[in-house]
C-alpha cells in the first residue's frame, strides 16, 4: 500500500509542483554521530523516510510518510524506526511504533501540512549516537540563512540509494520567491535553494533541515533533483501547538544521561538531559555552554570538574570535598545504573587529556528533583577514592548565604559551546556575567523559584548546550549550578540552581 501511495503522492506533487523531495544530491558522507536525531523509517526493511527523535518515544516526520499508517495496525507492524547508525546495510538501534499521527489538515495534493508523529511503543534510550533535536519555537533562520539537511539520499535522478548518511550545507531561500516557483507555498513552508546540484532528492522525505542545532523544517517537496529550483520543507515553529497537543507529555521527555559527542561529534551534550525535551522547547531550551567567553588560565578553576561517560565530556560540576562532587541533577538522572562507564576528571583544561580521573561510586539526587518544572536541579556524585589535592585540584566553598548579590559580578566556566550549534572547544572557557534581579528573571521565566538564581549581562554572553551543572561563582563561592535557560546568549537570562537554598541538603548527603 505504501508503494502506490508514495507513487500516487509523486504523481500528484509532478502535477501540480514538482516530485517529493527525499534524497540529497550534492553532499557528502556525514561523520559518524554528528546526526544523532537523525532516523531511518523502513516498510518491510526498506528505507521509505528520514524522520527526527523528538523525545523519548516521539519521532518527527512528514505526514506524506506516515499518513497510509494511521489506523492500520497492520502496515504500521511493517514499519521499523532505526537511530543510532549512519549506515542503511546496519540495523542500529530498531525501535517500532504503536501509533502514527498525520496532521488532520494534511493535503496530499497542496502538500500543505505536511506534518506527521510516529509514537514508539518504548522509551528510547539516549545513548552518544542517540539523541533528541531541539525544535523551532520561532523563525530564527531568516533568507541566507545557513542550514544543514542530512538524510540517505539519491545522488541523481534514478540514481542508486547511497548506503552512508549524506550531509549538506544549504541556505534558506526567500520566501516570495520560493512562492514563484512553488505556487502552493504557504508561510507554513521554508524553503531552501544554493545553486544547481545541491539539493534534495527522492527518497528521504520527512528528514530534518536544521540550522543552528534546531531543526527548523521538514522534508516535504520540491523539482526533483537539484536543478535549480528552491527545495521546501514544513516550517517546523508553525506547527508548535499542533506538537504540544501531540507529543506525549508522559513519556520522560526530560531524559537522563546524553553524551557529548566531542568537537566533531555533534555537541548536545548534557544539557540534552533537559533542554531537549518538549516541554523545554517550549519555554526555551536548557543553556549549558559559553557563548562570548574566552579560555581560561590553566589552574585559575581547580575545582572545575568534567564528568565522563565512556570518557566522553557530559557535564560540568565542581569539587566540594575529596570524595564529592556538586552537579545538576539532570545531569546524572538515570545514570545510577551505568557507574561503571562514569568518571571524574579534575586538574585538566582540556577535554583531550584525563588529568586525574577518579571512578564514580554512588550518586545522589535531590528526593525533589522535578523535571517537568526544573527545579531542585542538583545532585551529588560520590567518588570511589579520595581526590587528592594540588595546585591544580582544589574544593570550592559553598555560598552560606547571598543576599545583596543582584547585579554583582560572576563567574561561570564550562566547556561551552562558542554559539549554538557550535562544536565543544578543547580549552575550558571563563566568563564575566552579572546577577540579574531575581523578579527581572521571573518575568522572563515565571516557573523559577526563590532556589534558583540567574544571570544576565548583554546579548552574546552567557551560557549555550552542553555545560550544565557548572558552577556560578562569586568572590571564590560557588552561589549556582547551571540549570537551563534560552539558548544561546539570545539577551534572556540564564537561570542556576541556587546553591545556599540546599546547603542543609547537601551537608545530610554528602558521603
Amino acid at each position: 500500500m505504501y508503494a502506490l501511495f508514495a507513487f500516487v503522492v509523486a504523481c500528484l506533487a509532478v502535477a501540480a509542483h514538482g516530485y517529493p523531495n527525499i534524497h540529497i544530491v550534492g553532499g557528502e558522507d556525514a561523520p559518524e554521530g554528528k546526526y544523532p536525531y537523525q532516523v531511518s523509517l523502513r516498510r518491510s526493511g526498506s528505507h521509505s523516510c528520514g524522520g527526527s527523535i523528538v523525545s523519548s518515544r516521539t519521532v518527527l516526520t512528514a505526514a506524506h510518510c506516515v499518513v497510509d499508517l494511521v489506523g492500520n495496525s497492520a502496515a504500521l507492524r511493517q514499519l521499523t524506526i532505526h537511530a543510532g547508525t549512519n549506515r542503511l546495510s546496519e540495523s542500529g538501534v530498531v525501535y517500532t511504533a504503536v501509533e502514527a499521527i498525520a496532521h488532520e489538515d494534511f493535503d496530499s495534493f497542496e502538500l500543505v501540512n505536511d506534518v506527521g508523529l510516529l509514537i514508539l511503543s518504548t522509551t528510547i534510550e539516549f545513548k552518544p549516537l542517540v539523541q533528541p533535536i531541539v525544535l523551532a519555537t520561532s523563525d530564527n533562520a531568516p533568507a541566507g540563512h545557513t542550514c544543514t539537511l542530512t538524510g540517505w539520499g539519491r545522488t541523481s535522478v534514478g540514481g542508486l540509494v547511497p548506503n552512508n548518511l549524506q550531509q549538506i550545507e544549504l541556505l534558506v531561500h526567500d520566501q516570495a520567491k520560493c512562492k514563484e516557483a512553488h505556487s502552493n507555498v504557504r508561510p507554513t513552508h521554508i524553503c531552501t535553494l544554493t545553486k544547481a546540484g545541491e539539493g534534495a532528492c527522492h527518497g528521504d522525505s520527512g528528514s530534518a533541515l536544521v540550522a543552528d542545532g534546531v531543526q527548523i523544517g521538514i522534508v516535504s517537496f520540491g523539482i526533483p533533483c537539484a536543478q535549480g529550483a528552491p527545495d521546501v520543507y514544513t516550517r517546523v515553529s508553525a506547527f508548535q501547538d499542533w506538537l504540544k497537543q501531540h507529543v506525549p507529555m508522559n513519556a520522560s521527555l526530560l531524559q537522563s544521561l546524553s553524551i557529548n559527542l566531542q568537537s566533531k561529534m555533534h555537541t548536545l551534550v548534557c544539557l540534552l538531559f533537559v533542554a531537549l525535551t518538549y516541554a523545554v522547547q517550549v519555554q526555551g531550551g536548557l543553556s549549558p555552554r559559553i557563548v562570548g567567553g574566552r579560555d581560561a588560565p590553566v589552574g585559575k578553576y581547580p575545582y572545575q570538574i568534567s564528568f565522563r561517560y565512556l570518557d566522553l565530556h557530559v557535564c560540568g560540576g565542581s569539587l566540594i570535598n575529596c570524595k564529592n562532587v556538586l552537579i545538576a541533577a539532570h545531569c546524572v538522572e538515570g545514570a545510577e545504573n551505568q557507574l561503571q562507564y562514569l568518571s571524574v576528571h579534575a586538574g585538566t583544561n582540556y577535554l583531550n587529556q584525563t588529568g586525574y580521573s577518579y571512578k564514580v561510586a554512588n550518586i545522589t539526587i535531590n528526593e525533589n528533583w522535578d523535571r517537568a518544572q526544573l527545579i531542585n536541579d542538583i545532585a551529588l556524585i560520590h567518588l570511589a577514592t579520595c581526590i587528592k589535592y594540588n595546585a591544580v585540584v582544589q574544593p570550592i566553598k559553598l555560598a552560606t548565604s547571598d543576599t545583596g548579590l543582584e547585579n554583582k559580578p560572576c563567574t561561570l566556566s564550562g566547556w561551552g559551546t562558542t554559539r549554538l550549534g557550535g562544536n565543544v572547544p578543547n580549552s575550558l572557557q571563563e566568563i564575566d556575567l552579572l546577577i540579574y534581579p531575581q523578579q527581572q528573571c521571573k518575568a522572563a521565566h515565571p516557573g523559577i523559584l526563590n532556589s534558583h538564581i540567574c544571570t544576565l549581562t548583554r546579548a552574546g554572553q552567557g551560557a549555550c548546550h552542553g555545560d550544565s551543572g557548572s558552577p556560578l561563582v562569586v568572590n571564590g563561592t560557588q552561589v549556582g549550578i547551571v540549570s537551563y535557560g534560552r539558548p544561546c546568549a539570545i539577551g534572556y537570562p540564564d537561570v542556576y540552581t541556587r546553591v545556599s537554598s540546599f546547603l542543609s541538603w547537601i551537608i545530610q548527603n554528602i558521603k
